[in-house]
């Protein structure tokens, strides 16, 4: 339960967030409503950066508290996990798109805005988790684990904006590649904020001086869900596979 409540406060910190980042040391009296639909697409990338954190941990934690195995009517644990990180996905998303229409108004361009840029937030998720789930199941020290799948997370996030000259020189389905396994980058476009030319990342990132092409969303989705469906698969196989093992605790 405590991770379904986690879920679904999790989108209140991106959301307050996102009006702190605009008003700076000014009064929040000073709030309204055009200044925070002006800032919702902010609110969105917060809430990637957020995920890039939160899901790996969630994983593994989901991962690392399950047993080898149960006989609970026969259930895997494997199965568990999915399910829970599934539903935490579903409850975080719903929250997060219920702030957005707040925010904009329901009307059909809030519909679709929102309809796209959630599906990429949430098969991130997914795919983020199951990273997590899967390193949770690997080591045995679940601080380890979390450890590397928040590194690993961070790496693709963050790696095509930090990382310079070299970015600016590979090949153009390399680079399509990178921006595509970048959670941040892909959850931006989706909320139509050019992030590489906002005032930080243009003085870092040398995409900003390039032209770049952006994957479109529907491909973004696919390929988390099969990385997703992938990392999942293998934290299964890697629990069935060291199930004995870990019984004996070796």
């Amino acid at each position: 339960m405590s991770l379904y409540l986690a879920a679904a406060l999790l989108p209140l910190v991106p959301a307050v967030a996102s009006i702190a980042a605009t008003i700076g040391n000014g009064a929040w009296s000073g709030v309204t409503g055009p200044l925070v639909r002006a800032v919702t697409p902010d609110a969105l990338l917060y809430s990637a950066a957020c995920v890039v954190v939160a899901a790996p941990l969630a994983g593994v934690a989901v991962a690392a508290g399950q047993p080898p195995r149960t006989l609970d009517r026969g259930r895997q644990p494997a199965m568990d996990t999915v399910r829970r990180l599934t539903i935490a996905t579903l409850v975080f998303c719903a929250v997060s798109a219920s702030l957005t229409v707040a925010r904009l108004g329901l009307d059909a361009d809030t519909l679709r805005f929102v309809a796209a840029s959630h599906a990429v937030l949430a098969s991130a998720t997914v795919a983020l988790s199951a990273l997590g789930a899967l390193f949770g199941t690997v080591f045995r020290d679940p601080l380890d684990a979390a450890a590397v799948s928040v590194t690993v997370a961070l790496a693709a996030a963050y790696g095509v904006l930090v990382a310079g000259a070299p970015v600016g020189e590979l090949p153009p389905p390399m680079l399509k590649a990178a921006l595509l396994a970048s959670p941040v980058m892909t959850v931006a476009t989706a909320a139509h904020v050019d992030l590489v030319r906002t005032d930080i990342w243009y003085q870092i990132s040398p995409l900003a001086h390039i032209r770049l092409e952006y994957p479109a969303w529907s491909t973004v989705c696919g390929s988390y869900l099969l990385a997703g469906g992938a990392g999942f698969l293998a934290a299964m196989w890697c629990r069935t596979g060291r199930g004995p093992a870990r019984e004996q605790g070796l």
